[in-house]
């Protein structure tokens, strides 16, 4: 993702500020399960669940980043 096109639109549009701080929000739990040892059957699958919300999340905020670089235009 990048974040410097991001930040910028983020600054700007309220929906994507709050799709980017979700999304950093899931990043900042992978790590924290990044760093245990092993993971329990739950945690595997909130692991997914989280790699998957994230990608969602990073595809809506593109999705929006160029509705709004049309609008623009």
């Amino acid at each position: 993702m990048d974040k410097e096109l991001v930040k910028q639109f983020a600054e700007k549009y309220e929906d994507i500020k709050k799709l980017y701080e979700k999304h950093q929000s899931l990043e900042k739990e992978l790590e924290e399960l990044a760093k245990r040892p092993y993971l329990t059957t739950e945690e595997e699958i909130r692991e997914k669940q989280i790699k998957l919300e994230k990608l969602y999340l990073k595809e809506k905020i593109y999705e929006l980043i160029k509705k709004y670089q049309k609008e623009g235009n």
